[in-house]
């Protein structure tokens, strides 16, 4: 009797560490990140929705299946816009699951070429920076570090530059804090359809 209380004794010394371990990792993985520019999909859903309803805008991230070919994981949502506008969201996360965050982040807008057609590159990138890198509003005429990066209002400007002129490609970046950029490039593409796009990424895995 004295021996398998001892077995257990043991066994239960040793099994605790790995009981203790088990659940530490559960509760971590309910943590949300603190990094303002780590989100995950329906975290993002949900600020977008918030944010951009003043511009009349809308997206359902279920509404559509994962992409998985040569050019990673991905979502091509679209994004309803009151006006007609044809926007989508494209985003890569880090898996499928519900605790997977968004790695690259991209919006698409093909132009109609009508008069006065309203673009929405510049309120997009405004939405980025206010919700994924906030710490960029306090002040918008001042950068983090390092000093290659835009200001609040000078990404704006680049932004506004962009859509006006003819340039295929520019990129630029913004930082959440020290020492970390996000990279974000502009690209124009002119096929049988005028086609603006702006790419963040936002961290690396």
């Amino acid at each position: 009797m004295y021996r398998d209380k001892l077995v257990k004794i043991i066994l239960l010394t040793l099994l605790f560490p790995f009981v203790i371990y088990i659940l530490g990792s559960c509760i971590i993985g309910y943590i949300p990140p603190t990094e303002s520019y780590k989100k995950t999909p329906k975290q993002f859903e949900e600020l977008f929705n918030e944010q951009m309803a003043k511009y009349g805008m809308s997206i359902d991230i279920d509404s559509v299946a994962f992409v998985h070919d040569d050019d990673n994981l991905r979502k091509v949502v679209p994004i309803v816009c009151e006006d007609g506008s044809k926007l989508s969201c494209i985003y890569y996360p880090t898996g499928k699951g519900s605790k997977s965050l968004i790695v690259y982040l991209k919006f698409e807008q093909e132009l109609s070429g009508t008069a006065n057609e309203t673009i929405y590159i510049e309120p997009l990138l405004a939405f980025v920076m206010d919700e994924f890198v906030p710490g960029m509003t306090q002040n918008k005429d001042e950068s983090f570090e390092p000093i290659t990066s835009e200001t609040y209002n000078g990404a704006l400007d680049a932004c506004r530059v962009f859509i006006e002129g003819e340039e295929s490609k520019k990129s630029m970046y913004i930082s959440p804090k020290n020492d970390k950029e996000i990279a974000v490039t502009f690209k124009r593409e002119t096929d049988e359809k005028t086609i603006l796009s702006v790419r963040f990424h936002l961290w690396n895995e």
